[in-house]
């Protein structure tokens, strides 16, 4: 393994690294070429022993820049369709009960990992509380990271490249609009995005400058205090930056560890995918919301890439973001009473073998 280098230093190799990912993505003319370029050209640069990462204060920056971007893309379309929403929430509720359950039952019988792993794995999100429950559960850290990140990569793949081939128009990156809005208005939008992320961290939300970020662009947005949004370079770049990010998740693991991986990986996005494609097709029909907004909200990839590319494809990024927030919610209480339940197990096998 290549010995790490200083962050600002690893922040700007991991940043050429990602450019040149999208460049090339670019010139063969994958869908949405400016995320999914740079993740699979970091993600091969750290199985090839490249030391790539991107630093928190880098990472914040870049999620402040795609929040505003996606929250001047809400209209006044979202607020009517929130009247719908709860349908679609209560099967929401059920598939994240259903999801873990269903791949603690069936990875097992696939392949040879272990029942508890394979419900953390399966859990939609919340990759964080998953890595805390794992640990204090001494189960291995490893396996549960490993087939997140390969989930993450395979829905950040397949998602643009399936909606591309349902005819779909989707471009390199986020869609831009016409106006720009004016820099005076942009810098008071990120002290206020500022203002808010520490008071959603203290709320325990994920992705909190992200979150930050599009509740104040939207709501000067739909206030009709402003138009338009960022210029389109920072949009883009941002995108270079979050693709890079979802590849460094690879950062330190080996092609062999990666092989191990792979089946119980693709295995586990196959049942989660599908399952969120059974839940969606009844709530779409109930609610009367978009088939397309439902099905990147039920999605089980990350929160931050679902936004991202709910806004690329043209669906409802404030429906989407409330959904994955609301599933992470619900799963939060399904991990910790499972954790629950299998430390007062472990126990109980203690105290018999005493």
């Amino acid at each position: 393994m290549i010995a790490q280098i200083g962050d600002p230093r690893r922040d700007l190799l991991t940043l050429a690294v990602g450019a040149l990912g999208a460049l090339i993505a670019t010139l063969v003319h994958m869908p949405m070429a400016l995320l999914a370029g740079p993740a699979v050209a970091v993600s091969l640069a750290g199985l090839c022993g490249l030391s790539l990462h991107i630093s928190p204060r880098l990472r914040d920056a870049g999620f402040l820049v795609i929040g505003l971007s996606i929250g001047s893309l809400v209209g006044p379309e979202s607020i009517e369709a929130m009247m719908r929403w709860p349908v679609a929430f209560g099967l929401l509720a059920g598939l994240t009960l259903a999801t873990p359950w269903a791949g603690r039952w069936l990875i097992p019988r696939l392949l040879p990992i272990d029942r508890d792993e394979a419900f953390l794995a399966a859990a939609p999100g919340h990759l964080s509380l998953v890595i805390a429950l794992a640990d204090s559960l001494q189960l291995s850290l490893t396996r549960p990271v490993v087939l997140a990140s390969i989930r993450l990569m395979a829905l950040t793949l397949l998602v643009p490249l399936a909606a591309s081939l349902a005819g779909i128009e989707i471009g390199p990156g986020l869609p831009q609009l016409a106006a720009v809005t004016p820099w005076a208005w942009i810098l008071g939008q990120i002290v206020a995005a500022l203002l808010l992320a520490p008071v959603l961290k203290a709320l325990k939300l994920p992705a909190h400058v992200l979150i930050a970020g599009i509740v104040v662009a939207a709501t000067t947005h739909l206030a009709g205090w402003t138009a338009g949004g960022l210029p389109g370079w920072a949009a883009q770049a941002s995108l270079i930056l979050m693709g890079a990010m979802i590849g460094s998740r690879f950062g330190g693991m080996g092609w062999r560890e990666l092989r191990q991986s792979l089946t119980a990986g693709l295995a586990i996005v196959v049942l989660t995918t599908g399952l969120a494609t059974l839940a969606a097709l009844p709530a779409a029909y109930l609610s009367g919301l978009p088939l397309l907004d439902v099905l990147l909200g039920f999605s089980p990839g990350g929160l931050e890439t679902m936004i991202i590319l709910s806004a690329a494809l043209g669906a409802d990024p404030s429906f989407v973001a409330a959904a994955h927030l609301f599933r992470l919610s619900v799963l939060a209480v399904v991990l910790t009473l499972y954790a629950t339940d299998v430390a007062r197990r472990g126990q109980g096998k203690s105290d018999g073998q005493r």
